[in-house]
């Protein structure tokens, strides 16, 4: 008889047990269309392409004069809108292979004046941010 009782007990419990793990939640997803993940990669590629000019030695040294680091540079960038990082990339494109030291630091002082336009910095004070 006791030896009953706990064999419908531990019966019982691995049925309980077994009946919990059946119960599985539902998974809710969402579709991810074609142009959302496209645009992921293409704001990842420009980001990208900025970057590599902001790496180059004179470019370095320009941000260090101005006080930028890098990494507040990669949140900025991530800041900006998909348009203004499309012209930022443009501009990295369009700097010729022997000129990247004059380039590197035009587009870098092009992209410190974005900034303060946008309010991210206050580097020069003649630029007020656009409210």
């Amino acid at each position: 008889m006791f030896m009953t009782k706990r064999l419908t007990g531990l019966v019982t419990a691995f049925v309980l047990l077994f009946m919990q793990l059946l119960v599985v939640p539902a998974a809710q997803a969402a579709m991810v269309g074609n142009d959302a993940v496209i645009q992921q990669q293409d704001r990842a590629e420009l980001k990208a392409k900025v970057m590599q000019v902001m790496d180059h030695k004179a470019a370095a040294q320009t941000l260090e004069k101005y006080g930028v680091e890098k990494e507040q540079v990669s949140q900025r960038l991530d800041r900006l809108t998909d348009q203004e990082l499309q012209q930022l990339a443009q501009k990295a494109d369009e700097l010729p292979a022997g000129e990247g030291v004059l380039g590197a630091v035009l587009l870098i002082i092009l992209i410190l004046i974005l900034l303060d336009l946008l309010g991210a910095t206050n580097i020069f004070p003649a630029i007020h941010p656009v409210n």
